[in-house]
């Protein structure tokens, strides 16, 4: 006698004979069914699959990383510029997902996941490499905030071929399921393949790939790679499943063509920089922190000489934002940053320094114009964190070769017990791309370590980008980072970690024209130092006119702004009121990209290839 099957097990078995029978049929499943494929086929075919979900995985965390020096020129490099690409790669994978199942559901084949995948190819390619640097400038012009602008650029150019990467895993599922049983563990193995593939692309990129091809050329191979691997596993899934049938082969033919297309391209066209009317380009490098170009303002006569070659102005660009620049045609070593003048203050302190300690190399302005001018100066060491950045001002800079310039690559704090003290003079001066400091360079923590580097009676310039007041009017807070480091720099009250903390600001434009101080953003240069009581600004002022008057024995200082700026003195102090809305910048709380961080840019991000 039969037994009577529970009403809950005939209805699930009723429902899943109903799906069973709705469901597209597979690739492989409509093969096996024409006689057309055996198991060993099949399992040949997954391989084609699999390759496409790794190389998805690992080509689109590569977009990512390469990626964001694209956006570096008009946003820099704060965290809202990685939040929002990280977010949004994110969120176009979810969507891509969804969307992927639902069009294998529809159409499970792989010469459509192959298309989609040689689409992105073709995107990566051309869209982020070529067109992405006059996106990032146009919408960095139309949006001034900081989390609007990365976000919106992120979205035009990562979340088209985000989405279309993403795809390629839900197909899979769909067409190397055999068995409804089945499904846990393969939807396991094939995200598992596909997070191991975004492992492999993350290190391959930030490791191998942008240190060795540059951040463009790697965008542009991984274009390649893309459309390469469309092309390859359509290949390989069709010879698995019996060969190609007429409309294959034109599929084929034509992604094969326009993979050739892009390598030619890759191979005979890489991105260079745009520049500008009036300037010419003299060195062009990609390292692994920046994308550095060293430039020359220049006015050639009609026969090709240089006009009025004195005037001349070089310039050194990290992510197309001017770090520093010299006149290199004067006969003498001059700097065309007036703000380095502020960085010579320290001599009223210490008017014959034998050791100096420089945080950020840039062009080498600083340390040259100390070895060069102050005899006293036994050492200068420099903390830098890029290789190719010494190497560019050594060549382009005329940068000192004196051997008492001694240079440490690698992150100043991670190398900062490697250097030994005592200093008489420590400069921080270490912007990254569009005037941000690396918000660890900054913190009480980082000071601390600092001070203790310091020869007693020692001077420590610190050189900030921001306003000095904040406009009450307004909602940006422009002068918020330079109170914060100054507390910084006083915590704790009862005991400071400094005792006299002064304020100059630069007071010149370009021009030579005064500029009020007000909200208006410009270099501010912090000196700290350990004295029981302040210096007047009497004692400040007569100190510089000895300096550049030559009557300090063996020193003199050239140039009238070395006076200009230490008669400008902020002397007229913080109030109660702008310090208590920040709080000191420590390893734990250090919100620097919440502040205003000005780009310093003079052209824009446009490329020619």
């Amino acid at each position: 006698m039969e037994r009577a099957r529970h009403p809950g097990i005939q209805a699930m078995t009723t429902t899943t004979q109903e799906l069973r029978k709705d469901e597209a049929v597979s690739e492989p499943e409509r093969a096996e069914a024409e006689g057309g494929a055996g198991a060993q086929a099949q399992r040949q075919a997954a391989w084609a699959l699999y390759l496409m979900v790794f190389a998805a995985g690992a080509i689109l965390m590569g977009v990512e990383i390469a990626g964001s020096r694209v956006l570096a020129p008009s946003f820099g490099t704060s965290i809202f510029v990685w939040g929002s690409l990280i977010g949004l790669v994110m969120g176009s994978m979810a969507l891509g997902f969804w969307l992927g199942g639902m069009l294998a559901d529809v159409r499970p084949s792989v010469t459509v996941v192959a298309s989609l995948l040689s689409l992105a190819g073709l995107y990566v390619f051309g869209m982020i490499p070529y067109l992405g640097p006059y996106i990032c400038e146009h919408i960095g012009r139309q949006l001034t905030s900081q989390m609007g602008g990365p976000l919106t650029a992120c979205i035009v150019l990562f979340a088209v071929p985000g989405l279309l990467m993403a795809t390629v895993t839900p197909f899979a599922v769909k067409m190397v399921t055999r068995r409804l049983a089945g499904v846990g563990g393969v939807t396991g193995r094939l995200f598992a393949l596909n997070t191991i593939g975004s492992i492999a692309g993350t290190l391959a990129t930030t490791f191998f790939f942008i240190p060795t091809f540059t951040f463009t050329r790697t965008l542009q191979g991984l274009g390649v790679a893309l459309v390469a691997t469309g092309v390859l596993s359509l290949v390989l899934w069709r010879r698995a499943l019996g060969g190609f049938t007429r409309e294959d082969r034109h599929g084929v033919s034509f992604m094969a063509l326009l993979l050739l297309a892009l390598l030619a391209v890759w191979l005979n066209y890489p991105v260079k920089p745009w520049i500008a009317n009036g300037q010419r380009l003299l060195h062009y490098v990609e390292s692994e922190y920046h994308d550095i170009a060293v430039t020359e303002e220049i006015i050639y006569e009609g026969n090709g000489y240089l006009y009025a070659p004195n005037q001349v102005v070089r310039y050194l660009k990290f992510n197309e934002n001017i770090e520093s620049a010299i006149y290199p045609y004067k006969g003498k070593y001059q700097n065309a940053v007036g703000y380095t003048d502020l960085l010579h203050l320290p001599l009223i302190w210490n008017a014959q320094p034998k050791r100096m300690l420089v945080v950020g190399g840039g062009g080498g302005i600083v340390p040259t114009q100390y070895l060069d001018h102050y005899p006293s100066m036994e050492q200068v060491d420099v903390l830098e964190l890029d290789d190719v950045v010494r190497q560019t001002a050594q060549d382009h800079f005329m940068m000192t070769r004196d051997e008492r310039l001694r240079f440490h690559i690698g992150d100043a704090r991670a190398n900062l017990s490697l250097v030994e003290g005592p200093y008489d003079v420590i400069v921080l001066d270490a912007y990254s791309s569009g005037g941000q400091i690396p918000f660890h360079l900054m913190t009480w923590e980082f000071l601390k370590e600092v001070k203790a580097k310091l020869a007693p009676g020692g001077v420590l310039a610190s050189n900030i980008i921001a306003a000095i007041e904040n406009d009450n009017s307004s909602d940006d807070r422009n002068a918020d980072l330079l109170h914060a480091e100054f507390k910084t720099l006083r915590h704790p009250p009862e005991a400071p970690l400094f005792k006299q903390v002064y304020v100059f600001p630069r007071v010149y434009d370009r021009e030579g024209n005064l500029r009020g101080y007000e909200s208006e953003t410009r270099n501010v240069v912090l000196l700290a130092t350990d004295e029981e009581a302040p210096k007047s600004l009497r004692e400040i002022v007569d100190a510089a006119k000895k300096l550049t008057a030559g009557k300090t024995p063996h020193v003199q200082v050239d140039g009238k702004d070395f006076v200009w700026h230490a008669e400008h003195h902020y002397d007229k102090g913080f109030s109660a009121d702008d310090l208590k809305e920040v709080e000191p910048f420590t390893d734990d709380y250090a919100p620097v990209e919440t502040m205003y961080r000005p780009v310093k840019k003079n052209e824009y991000t446009q490329r020619q290839y």
